[in-house]
């Protein structure tokens, strides 16, 4: 019993769940309408305190009180222009300020849905999509690039190369503009400079053998491939950051989510079909 508590106090959606109540709870009581008192601009200390903590990190020095005094000025002077703004509906319909308290709204959500993982939390994550965590595959060649062979030039640069894996003058067909050896290049990289055909050529040779030709936009190539290492999902000490990344995301969509349903749940939602609107 114990252990099935202990294991459903740590199961996430309970988590969401719960801050999406609390978040519920706390906009059902600041949304509440002001009644008295909306003629009165009251100053704090926490005000002017915040204010000047701005100020520092903008100037890199502390205010002077003339400045104190401007700073709060300017505050009460924000306040007035909002408030006789929202009085006369200068708010409504307003793109901007919609998609500025939206993500307000999604802001309060993701501090209420900020955690630290464990070892254990990110394991199960990658444990549950590897195929999100797959690095690339990796591959070591060297190459010989023969742009316009002669008859028979292809097949006697192979069997040189086979034999003592040096060409003659003669074969002389290097590219200046490619490197002869590539040392643990990603696929993607290989792909990006010799093409998606050359790449998967590549993988499917054997290891430590001179094969060929093998084309690609540039021409004709003889690959001798040194090493491969197919696409795996790293262990979690090399991709921890990521992951974290990942999961904290997961979180927050889900935190979202929950916390969204229920305040789209207050309202009844009428979708009209396209044309039958009112003019």
């Amino acid at each position: 019993m114990i252990d099935s508590i202990r294991a459903l106090v740590r199961e996430p959606l309970l988590h969401f769940l719960l801050a999406g109540a609390g978040l519920f709870l706390l906009f059902e009581f600041v949304s509440e309408p002001e009644s008295v008192g909306d003629e009165q601009i009251v100053v704090t200390s926490g005000h002017i305190e915040h204010l000047s903590s701005l100020f520092v990190k903008t100037r890199q020095r502390q205010p002077t009180e003339l400045e104190i005094r401007g700073l709060i000025d300017n505050y009460v002077l924000e306040e007035v222009l909002y408030r006789e703004a929202t009085a006369i509906g200068l708010d409504q319909n307003d793109t901007i300020i919609r998609r500025r308290l939206k993500q307000k709204m999604e802001f309060l959500v993701d501090d209420f849905s900020a955690a630290d993982p464990t070892d254990v939390d990110l394991q199960q994550l990658i444990d549950a999509d590897p195929q999100r965590f797959l690095a690339d595959a990796r591959i070591s060649f060297e190459h010989v690039y023969l742009a316009e062979p002669a008859p028979g030039a292809v097949a006697a640069a192979l069997a040189a190369l086979q034999e003592n894996g040096l060409l003659e003058a003669d074969f002389a067909g290097l590219s200046g503009l490619l490197p002869r050896r590539f040392d643990d290049a990603s696929e993607t990289m290989v792909a990006g400079q010799f093409g998606e055909s050359f790449t998967n050529a590549l993988f499917s040779l054997d290891v430590d053998r001179w094969t060929g030709p093998v084309e690609s936009p540039f021409g004709t190539h003889l690959v001798r491939i040194g090493q491969i290492q197919e696409r795996r999902v790293p262990p979690l000490a090399d991709i921890r950051s990521e992951v974290t990344r990942e999961w904290l995301l997961d979180r927050r969509e889900a935190a979202q989510q929950a916390f969204f349903g229920q305040l789209r749940a207050k309202y009844v939602i009428t979708i009209e079909a396209p044309g039958t609107a009112v003019p």
